[in-house]
């Protein structure tokens, strides 16, 4: 049993690595092809279709795995101590991005992977929403509205400065956005502070 599911574990991981640098390869999504895929991944196209359904479902691992990977950052548990420590959140998430930095890129910022980085978007807001409620006396949509904000908040000024439309260090970058977090979420979690 632990045979076969080394295998498998060793096939997924090829089919996803094979994902990945062709991605790098292909700036349009459809260009990539299961023929091409196998190819790199070095498996045959029957095993792949034993995995996946398409190169949409194998993409769409990435969109759980990059999403589960963000929420583990952001740590429920921790969340409220995280949140307090100006900065922390950004350096965990920087350091998620440049372990696979190119790959991000391809993910963040070509309009043709986009529909991948919205699906890790929501899939995060949801869950950040679910954490905001744990820790703060606030509505669903409240938590739901400074999820979002803050999800859509660290995605944009991560495309902007991967694309170098910013000409700011990353010391910068970080003082920027968690000045606009800190101040753009402080009167839904602090209602009564001034």
């Amino acid at each position: 049993m632990v045979k076969t599911d080394l295998r498998v574990q060793r096939t997924r991981s090829a089919l996803r690595a094979a994902f990945r640098e062709l991605a790098l390869k292909y700036p349009h999504y459809r260009d990539i092809t299961v023929k091409e895929l196998t190819a790199t991944a070095n498996v045959n196209r029957k095993t792949f279709y034993l995995h996946f359904d398409s190169i949409d479902d194998l993409a769409e691992t990435f969109t759980q795995d990059s999403a589960e990977k963000l929420l583990a950052i952001i740590n429920p548990k921790d969340f409220k101590a995280n949140i307090a420590q100006p900065g922390l959140i950004f350096d965990m998430l920087m350091n998620f991005y440049h372990q696979s930095m190119d790959f991000h890129r391809v993910i963040l910022l070509n309009d043709d992977y986009s529909f991948l980085a919205r699906k890790v978007q929501s899939i995060v807001a949801d869950g950040l929403t679910t954490t905001i409620q744990a820790n703060y006396p606030l509505s669903k949509d409240d938590a739901k509205v400074c999820a979002t904000f803050l999800i859509h908040n660290n995605l944009t000024f991560f495309r902007l400065y991967f694309t170098h439309q910013l000409n700011l260090t990353t010391d910068q970058l970080k003082q920027r956005l968690v000045s606009l977090n800190s101040f753009g979420i402080h009167q839904f979690f602090y209602p009564n502070e001034k």
